[in-house]
């Protein structure tokens, strides 16, 4: 709990809390199943669980209460407070907003009956490493990060007029290999010109060096008037990617650290919107290929859309270039603390 800002529980409910989650844990694996949703709202002594169409689903009043959190219930949104965060969901909505950071989850929240339920691997792959950093495994101190300027050479990545994709990528990563060597860290480049490389030679690379944190740097597109950044982090096994209902049955090397990205991305993305004020599109989890095939934990960043020619300009602008890369320096500093 020592230097975690988010969320805070009184020392006494902490204890009753310890003693009687470790008491369900070795005796229910952590949770509780409850089949009557109409059950009286109560202290629970573990949090109770439904299991509906095969997806585990926790009740969030129950969570609310782990973390010592009032729950407030207004029409459709549920809002968890605490002196230190704002959690917002909707029902049947993946979109929920953290102290003012849109995160999406793997599936909706659901009312069934009188109560409402959240998925059992977003609060343990999504709440639980923000909320409380200390649970994150595996621990990995950073020392060494690969930076990758996304495209290159023939590959120009999305274009707008005469501008690439590819060079704005080369050139704020360049800016980040700059400002991170200078606090200390080991930094390599999947490339520091324009150059072209494949995407297994970018992960290969990544891994070949052990680096410790993997950054892919890219520019959106879209229409004209799409705007705003987005973090994207490796989907994890058992859960469907943002914008699918699909499930991946399988694991990829990225999902050993899930906990690892979802903090890392949580804090990257906070970072750069208090830095820009851009638009937040939020923390999303697809299976790229650089960052599904990597042993560290990875995330790419969609700085901006090249389609916008109002975020064109910025992204070209060297001042507005250096707003974003002391955003991605503020979410790795944050990182580093959290698992040192």
């Amino acid at each position: 709990m020592k230097g975690n800002n988010l969320f805070s529980i009184p020392c006494l409910v902490r204890r009753r809390l310890f003693h009687s989650l470790l008491m369900a844990l070795l005796l229910t694996g952590g949770f509780m199943h409850d089949s009557s949703a109409a059950q009286p709202l109560r202290r629970p002594l573990t949090i109770r669980f439904q299991n509906l169409n095969g997806t585990v689903y926790l009740y969030m009043a129950d969570v609310a209460a782990f973390y010592g959190m009032a729950m407030l219930v207004n029409d459709k949104e549920i809002t968890y407070k605490s002196r230190y965060s704002t959690i917002s969901f909707t029902v049947n909505n993946r979109l929920m907003t953290l102290n003012n950071v849109q995160y999406y989850l793997a599936r909706p929240i659901i009312k069934n009956q009188y109560s409402f339920l959240i998925g059992k691997s977003d609060f343990e792959l999504i709440l639980e490493p923000i909320l409380r950093p200390t649970i994150i495994n595996p621990k990995r101190p950073v020392r060494t990060i690969l930076i990758d300027p996304g495209h290159g050479g023939k590959d120009v990545g999305a274009v707008n007029g005469k501008d690439y994709e590819k060079d704005i990528n080369l050139a704020v990563a360049l800016r980040l290999a700059n400002k991170l060597s200078a606090r200390g860290f080991r930094i390599y480049m999947t490339r520091n010109k324009d150059s072209e490389l494949s995407l297994d030679k970018r992960t290969r690379f990544a891994n070949t060096i052990d680096a410790d944190l993997f950054i892919s740097i890219h520019c959106n597109s879209a229409s004209p008037s799409a705007n705003g950044l987005e973090t994207y982090i490796a989907t994890p096994k058992n859960d469907p990617p943002v914008g699918s209902t699909t499930v991946y049955k399988d694991n990829c090397p990225a999902n050993k650290y899930d906990k690892a990205n979802a903090y890392l991305a949580f804090y990257t993305q906070r970072s750069i919107l208090q830095r820009t004020g851009v638009a937040d599109r939020g923390v999303r989890r697809k299976r790229y290929y650089v960052i599904r095939n990597t042993n560290c934990p990875s995330m790419l960043i969609e700085i901006g859309f090249i389609s916008s020619n109002f975020e064109l300009a910025n992204l070209k602008n060297p001042v507005y270039q250096e707003k974003i890369t002391d955003g991605i320096v503020d979410g790795v500093l944050k990182y580093r603390e959290a698992v040192k």
